[in-house]
């Protein structure tokens, strides 16, 4: 059996051990950087974060309860900022998730996971030692101390001879710092470190506080059912609605908590959102059932769409930057529009996608944007015709990013030169269901052009 540490700074091990439940809830806070390595130079830190981990004993295990706080290269939106993983009485993780850095490297954002503070292979830590779990080989180098630590160095090799470093307090299987080697883009490396910096135990009162505070954010998490890795901010008129709920509790459970800043800016969020939220709905409201506006855009076909041309026609406009790059789902929904223009364009429907893009108002640029737009119709297998704008257009339909929305930009104009359906943003949907929203509006277009025939 392990025992826990003499040193109260190193007491992490108890929250793990059923036989010792003197202190049951403990604080941890790590410290990190993300560097990038140079082919000439040093490597330049791009990102640090903070982590901060509340550990609780459980059934024989540990819910470990984790918040990231990034600077520079990119970050999770705050759904994705926080979490639990559930660890066995060994350390290894059995649920849950374990904490990231999402950092953004050449317009392509990348998840980093972070290392555990629970170190899994404990028991095999001796002299020399040496052993094997898959396809990592594990080896014991020697002992080192950091900071207050004595610890043993650990190094582990994976199958692609990419080396990771652990050190782990001597007695315990606390992780006092941790190296790896992490690779984005085309084999572009880099480095990621991490050490513990501080501890605290809490008592009853403070751990009572501290763990509610982390159930009402995990609680939050969950009523989202946002998909694992989502990167975008935006959240849902229900979603905002659900979270607003909940505020009140949230600021008063974290109050003078580790968490109080979280709760706060996820209150600041919240507020911006809906806000934003706001000035779209009474933009839609300008819009709809209103003459659309005229225009006229070229396709990548060299042929133009224009209000002349779809006149008795019912024409679904898809503003969006239809960039190759980064290639990221949801990939604006294109390829659930493209099912919907194949399956409705029998019945006079057209799907015009518009790539909009301010580098198309220029010779210089218009080139590499063009191919930007070719590239993702390209892997994307799209159908229906693409058209570009350096913004004119978009904006005479009331560009949403005017009020710190994304694009897309769904308009829906009737067979009557009206428009019918307004929509910002990404359509919550089912994979099986599709664009079953917008395709609802399109067969109520198709139906009163019919009828008035």
């Amino acid at each position: 059996m392990l025992h826990p540490l003499r040193s109260p700074r190193c007491l992490f091990v108890l929250l793990l051990l059923v036989t010792q439940p003197l202190l049951a809830v403990d604080e941890y806070h790590y410290s990190g950087k993300l560097l990038q390595v140079e082919r000439r130079g040093d490597p330049q830190v791009v990102k640090q974060f903070d982590l901060y981990c509340l550990g609780r004993s459980d059934d024989g295990g540990t819910r470990l309860f984790f918040s990231v706080d990034e600077r520079g290269g990119g970050a999770w939106a705050w759904p994705e900022r926080f979490g639990e993983s559930v660890l066995n009485a060994g350390g290894k993780r059995v649920g849950g998730r374990p904490a990231h850095v999402l950092h953004t490297f050449q317009d392509t954002k990348y998840p980093v996971e972070l290392p555990s503070p629970v170190f899994e292979h404990a028991d095999r830590l001796s002299a020399n030692a040496v052993w094997k779990v898959g396809e990592r080989d594990w080896e014991v180098r020697g002992q080192k101390k950091i900071g207050d630590h004595n610890c043993w160095q650990v190094a582990a090799v994976d199958k692609f001879g990419r080396p990771q470093s652990y050190f782990v307090a001597t007695g315990s299987n606390l992780v006092v710092a941790a190296e790896r080697r992490v690779f984005m883009g085309r084999g572009d490396e880099f480095r990621l470190q991490i050490e513990l910096t501080a501890w605290k135990p809490l008592g009853e009162d403070d751990g009572k506080q501290a763990t509610d505070a982390a159930d009402v954010l995990l609680q939050i998490q969950s009523g989202l059912e946002r998909a694992e890795g989502t990167t975008r901010p935006e959240l849902s008129e229900g979603q905002l609605a659900g979270v607003s709920s909940k505020l009140e509790g949230l600021l008063a459970v974290t109050k003078g908590t580790r968490l109080g800043p979280l709760a706060e800016a996820i209150s600041r969020d919240v507020r911006s959102q809906q806000d934003r939220d706001g000035n779209l709905s009474r933009l839609a409201q300008r819009f709809l059932g209103q003459p659309a506006p005229a225009f006229s855009l070229p396709t990548l076909q060299r042929k133009t769409v224009s209000s002349d041309s779809q006149k008795g026609r019912v024409t679904v406009l898809h503003f969006w930057e239809y960039r190759g790059e980064p290639l990221e789902e949801p990939y604006g929904q294109v390829g659930y529009l493209d099912y919907l223009a194949n399956r409705r364009g029998r019945f006079d429907v057209d799907v015009i996608g518009v790539a909009v893009n301010e580098d198309f108002g220029t010779p210089a640029t218009s080139g590499t944007a063009l191919r930007s737009v070719r590239k993702l119709r390209d892997f994307m297998n799209l159908s229906y015709p693409i058209a570009t704008d350096a913004g004119d257009i978009v904006r005479q339909f009331g560009d949403p990013r005017q009020f710190k929305a994304e694009l897309p930009l769904w308009v829906v104009v009737g067979a009557d030169g009206k428009i019918a359906h307004y929509h910002v943003g990404n359509y919550q949907i089912k994979a099986d269901e599709g664009l079953q929203e917008l395709d609802a509006v399109v067969v109520k277009a198709v139906r009163e052009q019919r009828t008035s025939e």
